[in-house]
């Protein structure tokens, strides 16, 4: 009618391709009536009957048809963009998220001032639209490094992912810790081996002697050489990690197999190996915990150690060089001092780590003061420690010796010829053991057994001589390697790990002794909340013993690190190195240690480590929320800056004393003497580790540094009946009067607190934000998964689907239990908690499961039907790509195959194989057949599956041996991170030996698996290939 909404919207005018003003109806959009057509057909109204168009006018009518098919295709080619541009900002928009949560953690902790040269780089790395390059663009200049140090200051950091440059630097100045948000370090490009081989990012001399460094004599050598540098880093990275069943018995069938060398051998349950002489024992290599190999074997402690030219093990994450506790058994309780021996170098850097473990941070690296809370009670405040002052009192002689590293350890470099006092090697003596002059050598005289020993270094092994004989010949692989699977001392659980349950709160223990107990683990546990863990001060491989015992370590996402001393920081670099990133919660001061620390002991650069990890600066006096509950932190008073915490939810509270001095006489002491302000005193009596709790976990160690059990057994019993004691060995808690804590998962001590509301909802939306399916989904589509999921529940035993039969298509989410998955290619894995399966009956399937799911215990699944998850990712084709992808390889024997035969991969966790499956790209090779053309540009990488492959360039260069030129097979990962950022051209030309099977590895897909498993990516950074 004359009335309706229609007639009153006005015609629109437009011109055709005749001149001609036409008018357009009114239900023709503005787009459509800007497209250039030769003649408009008007639809006929509703009820009036149309008249077929005169006979002239008929090709017109098709012309109109075409138009109106093109609009229709060319909308749906918009929309199809438009949904994928929107799944990109989707994902940049989580990335963002991040990237702002991390800059927080930044300004929290504190920034230090930038360095001149770091300001000019930070201006010089903006591009001509303000935007800001690559990380990688400009190398680190070897001439820059001093001597001492090799890796180097701060040269740069970045925030956000992994493969994003800040731009500005932050030097590691006496501020402490530099740039607590950096970025990787940038890497020196292909063509300078000088600064791969000497720079930050080698680790250590073993790998990086691998090829001489280029001088100016040989600054003009093939670009070849460059590349083997990197391959011959790679293949030898995997034998120098770890040592399994086959590689002890080709030990014993080669370098150790004359009946001498066997029996002068010894391998060490954690790993290295001693070597007995009639002078006693010396030991190659020092992981954590190394002292208790003796005392379980009833050997004596070596006094003598050997520092192996690879002093971090990559694969356990692993310090090989730890000589904290060897030092304090020698010196405290046998008198005597611990003797290091190794290159000039890398005893510099452990004489730094120590000197920090005995003698604390440098005056000026302590932070307290910014450490506390704006919000917080002025009493708190007032009650801040002095952090120097106190540890200044803990350094104090002890029965007439100093405590220091030069009493402590006798640091001595190999040498040509050591000519100091009696410690010289003849020349006779030489010559009559086959040594050179000029050999390296490190000698020692023994009073005692009137005779000497010497410690030859060959480059790939080490001779041991007693008295001018070898007595054995030790590869130097030995002082790195690890068994594999690594050797844990916590107790073996009395029940099926998949039938734990996280309690709603409390406390499972994973070690309860001290650093000298042989039988335990060290102090360290899972604080649970509402069903997530925060680890707090991990033992060695708790990550690997949490893993085989079927806790997910996407339930522990979280990190209390509260001192570095090796007994309680150990765990917390594997744990960083396992899996998904981790957030730590220390104080600045702490984690500037930490990062000091280790940045020396693995060969890290400062800004690459804190690049692995995220960091949460705690407050003193400010709350840190954590699954609906709260942790607060105070300063405990130890001989390094050290932290405690109280953990409260739903009304409940746990409080743990982290190691600490608290004995009333002591604190009297260091009050008179200025040490202690009464605030500070007052608050260690009533405020910090004793005060009143559900759970009083405290510490009682061995007195002065820590807690006597006289000073636990004088609290009010309103206090002392919920303490519980930790740090300790048994044999001392059995006469104290107080029950010690008891480690494994089947002693988790649960302390009952209310649910949350809504709490069903709230471990769903955990759960889906856990997987790789719905991380990036925003809040209405989360809710619209929450509206198609199914949870269902099935009995130990049960059959959930069985491959080759009809069955409902459904994705299965794990919540609780554990799932024996099989595959009909014969791979076998244990699903548990936010892993998943069924994506290749929702994608590909004719309708029939691919494979036999068994529930191993009583499981709790979740489950969506195939519609509803087409529905939840018909927007989402990016991510729909990356299933169907990994769809077809769930099956695929080939694919298992190689990731199984990577030294890597293999370690993965079921989630981080599905990562990998989902961006793996699979194509069949022929013999002859080009992967990579030397000169055409990098754009990804190459995990061999069945198929041989080689460089044809390689043969060329110069010094190749025949292992150089063995063909890369199943599982080498051919990779160049550098050259994928940069986009540099091929150096050499990758082939096909034989036929088979690869798979490529776009390098964006590439970028984000390492940005979320920096473990594996500390691999690949500076090597072509990963075996």
């Amino acid at each position: 009618g004359s009335g309706s909404l229609l007639s009153s919207i006005r015609p629109m005018r437009f011109t055709s391709r005749k001149g001609k003003t036409r008018t357009a109806p009114p239900h023709v959009s503005s787009r459509e009536a800007s497209l250039e057509t030769s003649t408009v057909a008007p639809l006929p109204s509703k009820g009036i009957a149309s008249t077929p168009p005169p006979k002239g006018e008929a090709r017109s009518s098709s012309t109109a048809e075409k138009a109106r098919e093109a609009r229709t295709s060319g909308a749906a080619a918009d929309k199809a963009a438009l949904i994928e541009k929107l799944e990109k900002l989707q994902e940049e928009a989580a990335s963002i998220r991040q990237r702002l949560d991390r800059q927080h953690n930044l300004e929290l902790g504190g920034s230090t001032t930038s360095s001149p040269r770091g300001e000019e780089e930070a201006a010089s790395n903006r591009s001509s639209n303000g935007e800001r390059r690559s990380f990688f663009s400009q190398p680190p200049r070897a001439e820059e490094r001093s001597p001492v140090d090799r890796r180097g200051k701060a040269w740069g950091s970045g925030s956000g992912s992994l493969f994003e440059r800040l731009g500005k630097e932050r030097s590691a100045s006496a501020g402490g810790l530099s740039g607590l948000s950096g970025g990787l370090r940038r890497m020196a490009p292909l063509r300078n081996v000088a600064a791969v081989s000497s720079g930050w990012m080698s680790f250590g001399p073993r790998l990086s002697t691998a090829v001489p460094s280029r001088t100016s004599a040989n600054a003009a050598a093939p670009v070849q050489q460059d590349v083997l540098a990197m391959l011959r880093r790679g293949r030898k990275r995997a034998q120098y990690s770890s040592r399994g069943p086959a590689e002890e018995a080709a030990l014993y069938d080669g370098p150790l197999r004359s009946a001498r060398t066997r029996s002068a051998i010894r391998l060490l349950p954690r790993g290295g190996a001693v070597c007995e002489t009639r002078h006693g024992p010396i030991q190659f290599g020092a992981p954590p915990e190394t002292i208790k190999d003796a005392m379980q074997l009833g050997a004596e402690v070596p006094r003598i150690f050997v520092v192996g030219k690879e002093r971090f093990n990559l694969r356990f994450g692993t310090n090989m060089a730890d000589f904290e506790f060897p030092g304090f058994y020698n010196f405290f309780l046998k008198g005597s001092q611990t003797t290091v021996v190794g290159s000039a170098e890398a005893l510099e850097e452990i004489r730094q780590v120590m000197h920090e473990t005995l003698e604390g941070p440098a005056p000026d690296q302590y932070f307290q003061d910014d450490e506390y809370s704006p919000f917080c009670d002025p009493a708190i405040y007032a009650a801040r420690p002095d952090l120097h002052k106190e540890i200044c009192f803990f350094k104090e002689p002890r029965n007439g010796r100093r405590i220091a590293v030069e009493t402590l350890f006798a640091l001595e470099p190999f040498q040509e010829r050591p000519e100091e006092g009696d410690k010289v090697i003849p020349l006779r003596h030489k010559i009559a053991c086959g040594l050179e002059p000029e050999a390296l050598a490190a000698a020692f005289k023994f009073e005692e057994t009137k005779g000497w020993v010497a410690i030859v270094d060959r480059g790939d092994w080490y001779d041991v001589l007693a008295d001018g004989e070898v007595v054995a010949s030790v590869p130097d692989w030995l002082a790195s390697a690890m068994p594999d699977p690594p050797y844990v001392l916590m107790p073996t659980v009395s029940v099926g790990p998949p039938a734990f349950e996280a309690p709603e709160f409390g406390i499972t223990v994973l070690g309860a002794a001290d650093g000298f107990a042989k039988s335990e683990a060290t102090a360290g546990f899972i604080l649970w909340m509402r069903g997530r863990g925060v680890l707090v001060d991990p033992p060695a491989h708790s990550a690997h013993f949490l893993r085989l015992n079927g806790i997910s370590s996407r339930r522990i996402t979280h990190v209390i690190l509260t001192h570095t001393h090796s007994d309680h920081d150990a765990g917390t670099f594997q744990k960083i190195l396992i899996e998904q990133r981790v957030t730590v919660l220390t104080t600045r001061t702490i984690m500037a240690a930490f990062v000091r620390k280790y940045a020396l002991v693995s060969g890290m650069s400062p800004d690459f480590l804190q690049r692995l990890f995220s960091f949460h600066s705690v407050k003193i006096g400010e709350p840190v929320h954590f699954q609906g509950g709260s942790i607060k932190f105070f300063y405990s008073l130890h001989i390094l800056p050290c932290i405690g915490f109280r953990a409260e939810l739903a009304g409940r509270s746990i409080v743990y004393s982290a190691d600490t001095c608290f004995n009333p006489e002591v604190l009297d002491q260091l009050e008179e003497r200025g040490i202690l302000s009464a605030e500070r005193k007052a608050s260690l009596c009533s405020d910090c580790s004793v005060q009143p709790a559900d759970l009083l976990l405290h510490e009682a160690g061995v007195p002065p540094t820590h807690t006597p059990i006289s000073a636990l057994a004088a609290l009010p019993e309103s206090i002392r009946r919920n303490v519980r004691l930790i740090h300790m060995s048994d044999e001392r808690a059995a006469g104290s009067g107080f029950a010690k804590v008891r480690p494994g998962l089947e002693h988790t001590i649960c302390i009952d607190a209310e649910p949350p509301r809504h709490a069903e909802a709230k471990q769903i939306l955990q759960i889906l934000q856990a997987t790789d399916l719905f991380r990036s989904f925003d809040v209405a589509s989360a809710c619209d998964v929450l509206a198609c999921i199914v949870p269902r529940s099935y009995t130990a035993g049960a059959i959930i689907c069985r491959a080759g039969e009809a069955g409902p298509a459904l994705l299965r989410i794990v919540r609780s239990g554990a799932v024996q998955y099989a595959g009909i290619s014969g791979a076998t894995r244990t699903l548990g908690y936010c892993d998943y399966f069924g994506e290749g009956e929702v994608m590909l399937t004719d309708g029939r499961h691919r494979a036999t799911a068994t529930a191993m215990t009583d499981v709790e699944m979740l489950e969506i039907e195939r519609g509803d998850v087409q529905y939840l990712l018909r927007r989402r084709p990016q991510l729909l790509h990356r299933i169907q992808q990994r769809a077809q390889l769930l099956d695929h024997a080939p694919s298992w195959a190689a990731i199984g035969a990577n030294s890597v991969f293999a370690s993965f966790s079921m989630s981080q194989v599905t990562q990998l499956q989902s961006v793996m790209r699979e194509e069949t090779v022929r013999c002859g057949d080009v992967v990579w053309k030397k000169g055409k540009e990098v754009c990804d990488s190459v995990l061999v599956g069945d198929a041989e492959l080689a460089f044809r360039e390689l043969p060329d260069a110069s010094g190749v041996s025949d292992e150089d030129l063995e063909p890369f097979r199943a599982g080498a990962l051919l990779v160049n991170v550098y050259a994928l950022e940069q986009r540099l051209p091929h150096e050499m030309t990758l082939t096909a030996v034989t036929a088979g099977t690869i798979f490529r590895i776009a390098s964006a897909d590439l970028f984000e698996l390492l940005d979320h498993n920096p473990g594996a990516f500390i691999w690949m950074r500076d090597a072509l290939v990963v075996c």
